[in-house]
């Protein structure tokens, strides 16, 4: 028990050698990668998208109520569709508008088009939709349940987080510094989705 102490500090040593060197080659063969690269084309990438910055984008989404995320959307898709490619040459169906207005769906292919372009340039993928859709409805949940105030704004940061994440993740691929000061059309976009949600919050309460 004496040499427990010490057993543990080795360990997490080792543990911290094996993750920054060991952990990072490629072990797989030529013939997987290439495998996989093709599986990634197929399925469908993007070489476009639309780069902000992600404290800015965090800010716009939390102080808007989750509004801004039909303009950011837009902007998103508009930039995908210009560079989206696949093996089959199929393009991808509905336009921006109509995958703004319905972002909690078109949210999830953004996210994993976005993961397979990140890991075809050997860039670090953000979490997968799914992860994201637990936490939205999570955090979606909280806020219509919990009373406080206190418990609503953080269940709204919680919901900002997803976009900004995956926008942290955009800006890493051409690796250049993106500006997080908000332009004049995205705080009116911001302003306009906060009383767009905030008519519909009011009008859902008259109904129920």
């Amino acid at each position: 028990m004496e040499r427990l102490p010490d057993l543990l500090i080795v360990g997490v040593i080792l543990y911290l050698i094996y993750y920054f060197t060991l952990r990072q080659w490629d072990y797989d063969t030529q013939a997987k990668r290439d495998a996989l690269k093709a599986q990634l084309k197929q399925q469908g990438l993007s070489n476009a998208y639309h780069f902000t910055g992600a404290v800015k984008l965090f800010l716009l989404v939390f102080l808007s109520g989750g509004g801004y995320m039909f303009y950011w959307a837009y902007k998103q898709w508009a930039a995908v569709q210009k560079g989206y490619k696949n093996s089959s040459g199929t393009p991808l169906k509905f336009g921006p508008v109509l995958r703004a207005i319905g972002w909690p769906v078109s949210f999830y292919q953004l996210v994993n088009i976005a993961n397979r372009t990140c890991i075809y340039l050997h860039k670090k993928p953000t979490f997968p939709a799914w992860f994201w859709y637990a936490l939205w409805g999570l955090s979606a949940g909280a806020a219509w349940y919990y009373p406080a105030w206190w418990q609503k704004l953080l269940a709204l940061a919680v919901f900002a987080a997803a976009p900004a994440r995956l926008q942290l993740r955009l800006n890493a691929l051409p690796n250049v510094p993106v500006p997080n000061r908000p332009k004049p059309i995205e705080i009116l976009a911001a302003a306009l989705g906060l009383a767009a949600l905030s008519a519909g919050v009011f009008a859902l309460q008259k109904f129920l």
